[in-house]
């Protein structure tokens, strides 16, 4: 087992982390740094999402998920017996997403959201001890993105927030005052009588329709760079494959030239938002000769990420803390062949209503991998099927489209070779 402390529960990795939750991709993982000096990796994943849903009200359904692809790097070095270090390229956020159905005929057609990232990350480890060592590093990530918010259910809410803040008043109870509900004699009276409402209507009705001239509110973000930090510490046993390590990776903040395209309007600001800190903590041991168990656990508090370009002015990125989890039985076989199956689980919470840019709710996903090595090089390649939780795409608090059965295809392959 010391000489297969790599588990082969992790060749799929490109393809099972990439269904994450929230915007995750690569999850962020720092397992190069255990490598041996001189252990150069290059990956591949893919992965083809089903997510398809239909408007609560209307006759409007989607097929909002994307194909989408996953590439990383890695390098391990070591300076002398005590330090060594790895150099890790990853994309660790993304999404790509297209309601695609006609924006003049239901609630979202039309809403699209293309995010990119690329991180490259130094990390150095220190060994205190034979079992117990320390690591820290530094890098820079890089993120790009494209949204468009379009639709009947967009438009109207949208309007309603620009209309409210010209006149200086609030957003929910104009637009509750221009609803058929409950509330709606109260709000009208707290907003001044039928008559302020009649004109605050009319301005509502006007910015929906330059909104459908204009194809929705756009807003581009050109690319930002910005440092990255992460701590952690590990305990190893290596006569018996045992390893538990812990890495605390700190948000990062980025500063954006960002474009917007409001009813016609257009303006460019620097737009401040961050990207998520996260935690992951990875265990493996040898239960047996040949064989290996892996554990793993990655939150990521997407909670504190908020976008909130100037002329929309409203958080455009609106997704709840993840957390995955992972159990993994690794087998070799052969001097050259070693095979996995991996268990993925990220729960369910009891809000089904999410953003239209990430309308699902937990996942329960399986990867099954091998590995052939042969002298200084190791292939090694994985299938994960993923199990997509149901929720309901949300626009200021009300669920506009369910989205149910859904699911996710990935593969991923990796070539690993020592010098």
């Amino acid at each position: 087992m010391k000489k297969t402390s790599l588990s082969a529960a992790i060749v799929a990795l490109s393809a099972s982390t990439a269904l994450a939750g929230g915007l995750d991709r690569s999850g962020q993982s720092i397992s190069a740094i255990f490598n041996d000096a001189g252990t150069a990796n290059v990956s591949f994943g893919s992965v083809t999402p089903k997510i398809k849903g239909r408007d609560k009200a209307g006759a409007g359904t989607y097929s909002v998920g994307e194909s989408y692809s996953q590439i990383g790097l890695s390098y391990t070095g070591a300076i002398n017996d005590k330090l060594n270090y790895a150099v890790i390229m990853d994309q660790p956020f993304g999404a790509d997403i297209n309601y695609d159905s006609s924006p003049l005929t239901t609630q979202l057609g039309g809403t699209k959201a293309e995010l990119g990232s690329t991180a490259l990350t130094f990390v150095g480890r220190y060994r205190v001890s034979d079992r117990f060592s320390v690591f820290a590093g530094i890098g820079v990530q890089q993120v790009d993105a494209n949204i468009t918010l379009n639709g009947i259910a967009y438009r109207n809410s949208l309007a309603v927030g620009a209309v409210a803040k010209r006149a200086g008043v609030n957003a929910r109870t104009l637009g509750a005052a221009l609803q058929p509900n409950p509330a709606r004699a109260q709000a009208i009276a707290a907003l001044g009588g039928a008559a302020t409402v009649g004109a605050l209507g009319t301005q509502v009705q006007r910015t929906a329709i330059g909104l459908a001239r204009a194809g929705g509110y756009q807003v581009s973000l050109k690319q930002s760079t910005a440092p990255n930090f992460v701590i952690g510490a590990a305990y190893e046993i290596p006569d018996i494959a045992f390893r538990v390590s812990g890495a605390y990776r700190f948000e990062t903040e980025h500063e954006a030239d960002a474009t917007e395209n409001f009813a016609g309007t257009i303006q460019t600001n620097k737009i401040k938002y961050k990207t998520p800190a996260s935690f992951n903590l990875d265990f493996q041991t040898g239960i047996a000769k040949g064989t290996l168990l892996t554990a793993g656990l990655r939150w990521t508090e997407f909670s504190k990420v908020d976008l909130v370009p100037t002329l929309l002015g409203s958080d455009l990125v609106n997704v709840d803390d993840t957390t995955t989890y992972s159990l993994g039985l690794a087998r070799q076989f052969s001097d050259a062949l070693v095979a996995s199956v991996t268990l993925n689980y990220e729960p369910e919470d009891s809000n089904k209503l999410k953003s239209p840019l990430g309308p699902t709710n937990g996942s329960k996903g399986i990867t099954i991998g091998a590995r052939y090595s042969k002298d200084n090089m190791k292939i090694s390649g994985g299938l994960n099927f993923t199990k997509l939780g149901d929720a309901e795409a949300e626009i200021a608090g009300v669920g506009r489209a369910a989205f149910s059965d859904n699911s996710a295809m990935g593969w991923g392959l990796k070539a690993e070779f020592t010098f």
